[in-house]
């Protein structure tokens, strides 16, 4: 019997014993619209002039697993994983915060950790289960998207210690929590952060630059990986308006004058207006959240016209040095 991909049941969770330990406690990762998940054996083979034209042994190399998940977002635990520990209740007074991390342990979780997580796909197609799990895992990147008529959604990769097939997974319960949709929300810049009127779209990406060059020559499986120097990067559509000449198009030229935006010229002042936050803020029903970067810079802007273009759509992406208090993501229920 085939298996069709609608019965692949995702699940995940922390590390915390020794690196590659799988977890003791799998939970759901809901709303998954797609997960690969890659294997290598590095394969080393011999060659030797005067032996011929094909390779005479193969060995096994050094073993690589990495993978990739989309899916829309109704919970921000999962991401734990790449930014940090989660904190809170989960209430308005308390909410859950992921704080960046400042190293990865596979440890209990706490304060500036990142814990490595195992994941795993269930297939039961047939009546003997296929399951496919990776362990050791760490996040790489992840990028938060939206647009009109969209919900936010999660493109997040990661790399792997081990992988391997099994015939048993874990009970696997769906979760139905609507995801967080583009509608009811705000979009805020600046130091002290104003609404954005007429956003088209955006995205937000943050990459850890992990160190990855962590084997040895005993073995042939990763070390954990450490932390490198972290990058948040974000791209916003935004119906053009002359109010925008004041907030987003001298963000990005600085130097006014006159009502005239001009590049600075690098003598006068060095670097770009500082302390600007771009702020998204969610609602869905009772269901709130928040994802903030600071200390944003604007690097490009573009706003592209053509005869029956419609309407006219500034483009902007910038750099971020970090989340808002180094909590770039909370969220909660009232």
């Amino acid at each position: 019997m085939t298996q069709s991909q609608q019965f692949e049941k995702v699940q995940y969770g922390a590390e915390a014993s020794a690196y590659g330990t799988e977890t003791a406690s799998y939970t759901e990762l809901s709303r998954v619209q797609s997960i690969d998940i890659r294997s290598e054996n590095g394969l080393i083979v011999d060659r030797g002039l005067g032996e011929g034209l094909n390779a005479n042994n193969t060995y096994y190399g050094p073993f690589s697993c990495s993978g990739n998940t989309v899916f829309e977002v109704n919970d921000f635990t999962f991401l734990k994983h790449w930014v940090g520990n989660r904190t809170g209740t989960g209430t308005s007074g308390d909410k859950y915060t992921l704080t960046e991390a400042t190293s990865i342990q596979a440890a209990a979780a706490g304060a500036g950790i990142i814990q490595p997580f195992s994941v795993e796909r269930v297939n039961d197609t047939e009546s003997t289960k296929n399951v496919e799990f990776a362990l050791g895992c760490v996040g790489t990147d992840y990028t938060l998207s939206g647009s009109i008529n969209s919900k936010l959604t999660c493109a997040a990769n990661f790399i792997g210690r081990t992988s391997g097939y099994r015939a048993t997974g874990e009970t696997y319960t769906p979760v139905t929590t609507a995801a967080f949709i583009m509608i009811n929300g705000t979009w805020k810049w600046g130091a002290t952060p104003s609404s954005l009127a007429g956003v088209q779209s955006f995205t937000i990406n943050c990459n850890n630059g992990l160190v990855q060059n962590t084997r040895s020559i005993e073995s042939r499986f990763l070390t954990i990986p450490l932390l490198g120097q972290r990058v948040y990067t974000f791209t916003v559509s935004i119906i053009m308006a002359t109010a925008l000449a004041t907030t987003i198009i001298n963000n990005f030229y600085g130097k006014s004058a006159g009502g005239v935006y001009t590049p600075e010229d690098g003598s006068t002042s060095t670097s770009p207006t500082a302390s600007l936050q771009f702020q998204i803020n969610l609602i869905n029903s009772s269901r709130y959240a928040t994802i903030d970067i600071d200390e944003s810079t604007i690097n490009r802007i573009s706003k592209p016209s053509a005869r029956d273009g419609g309407l006219s759509v500034l483009t902007f992406e910038g750099f971020a040095q970090k989340g808002t208090s180094n909590a770039p993501i909370k969220w909660w229920t009232v």
